[in-house]
């Protein structure tokens, strides 16, 4: 009789073991799916979760400090806030695992109504090229789970595949001035990439401020003003700021919004509408001819940009100078090429440009009439030398923006491609 009654008390303990584990096991049983985070390499069995203190109390309440380990710090979702941006820094730039070489844009398509180039459908129709799998991309999920790093599921569940929108207003109007597009496609079993963004400022995160305004359990609010530069420029005069305002769950981006600051003044509007460009220890400055006063210069030289030949298109009077003296100064026409021996893209030119002066004071200016930018990619330079065999190169282009910095200049003196 013992006998029988050991077993049977046995098998009632088996039960509530079982009933014990299965329990346990239905709570764990809707976890999110969490990717690229430090929970994700958690192992699932029902040793890791909950605590046993929990599983004894019918209606567990989190305790104080279950609460605070899910706030992070004002340095931690500042790192995040950076990430995410430089991300979309090299997406807008090419540079990182986005530069050309990753990019395929052989089939980049100016006529988008002519389906013979391709069809009206296709990404490259709307501005993309195709992103090679030497990216580390390959499908369109990828870029979801590699955005899970800085964006909460929600954020990548909303189709939110383009960086926070960021807003100013111009000339009364509410306009957007990032965040306006999808950055990424799928099409066909391949991945594509936008590539038709103009350039303009963008954030410069290594000016970065952050802000915590408010933190409540696992919910965070930063706000970040950083100011914009052009990539490659060092630039001059007062560029505007952003301030965006992060909204964050369990240290992940939910969601954001930027807004854009122009900075104007009496002061310093001269200054905003001009653009300078570092050589050696000096500069090379760019202006609209209507922003200056060309009386103030010692001497100008006038010069047209006649490369379009006879065209209606009207375009803009530029002055260009330097503060301190350059010699031998041209404009010369560039185009962007692929150079198979070294493997890399760079700038050649066509033909031997037009040459305007064997040297340019401090104080003396150059007056480029009509000129006209192709597009995006810039395809005039100009070139002087400031020592015997030390020649520079600096591109020049329209920012294609709002901002009063219509031109640009670029050092492509380490891009040049001889030939």
């Amino acid at each position: 009789m013992k006998k029988f009654t050991n077993k049977i008390c046995g098998v009632l303990l088996l039960l509530l073991l079982t009933a014990g584990l299965t329990a346990c096991n239905g709570e764990n049983g809707g976890m999110d799916r969490n990717i690229n985070l430090p929970t994700a390499n958690q192992p699932s069995d029902t040793t890791a979760t909950p605590p046993t203190t929990q599983t004894t109390d019918p209606t567990p309440q989190p305790p104080t400090e279950q609460t605070a380990s899910h706030q992070h710090t004002l340095a931690e979702l500042s790192a995040t806030i950076e990430a995410a941006g430089e991300f979309w820094n090299g997406w807008w730039h090419r540079t990182g695992i986005f530069t050309w070489e990753h990019i395929d844009d052989s089939m980049s398509n100016f006529q988008p109504f002519d389906e013979n180039v391709a069809p009206a459908h296709h990404p490259v129709s709307r501005g993309f090229s195709r992103l090679l799998p030497s990216s580390g991309f390959t499908r369109f999920y990828e870029i979801d789970d590699y955005l899970l790093q800085f964006y909460t599921q929600s954020w990548v569940d909303r189709g939110q595949f383009a960086e926070p929108l960021v807003s100013a207003e111009f000339m009364g109007e509410e306009v957007q001035r990032f965040g306006w597009t999808n950055a990424f496609e799928p099409y066909d079993g391949n991945l594509y990439i936008f590539t038709w963004n103009e350039s303009q400022p963008r954030p410069d995160w290594q000016t970065a401020t952050h802000t915590l305004i408010e933190q409540e359990g696992n919910r965070a609010v930063v706000e970040t003003v950083v100011q914009t530069s052009f990539y490659g420029f060092e630039g001059g005069g007062i560029m505007p700021t952003i301030t965006y305002r992060f909204t964050f769950i369990d240290g992940r981006i939910d969601s954001a919004y930027g807004r854009w600051h122009e900075t104007y003044s009496s002061q310093d509007y001269h200054v905003q509408q001009g653009y300078y460009a570092r050589f050696d220890d000096s500069r090379l400055f760019i202006y609209r001819v209507e922003d200056v006063n060309l009386a103030s210069f010692d001497a100008i030289l006038y010069i047209y940009h006649s490369w379009l030949g006879a065209s209606d298109v009207q375009g803009d009077d530029m002055l260009i100078g330097a503060t301190r003296q350059i010699y031998n100064v041209s404009l010369m026409q560039i185009e962007r090429v692929f150079d198979d021996f070294w493997d890399r893209y760079g700038y050649s030119s066509p033909n031997e440009g037009i040459f305007i002066t064997e040297f340019l004071r401090a104080g003396e200016g150059i007056v480029i009439r009509d000129f006209v930018s192709m597009g995006t990619l810039p395809w005039s330079a100009i070139t002087f030398t400031t020592a015997p065999g030390e020649r520079h190169f600096f591109a020049i282009n329209h920012d294609n923006s709002d901002s009063p910095n219509r031109f640009m200049l670029l050092d492509i003196t380490g891009e040049m491609l001889a030939g």
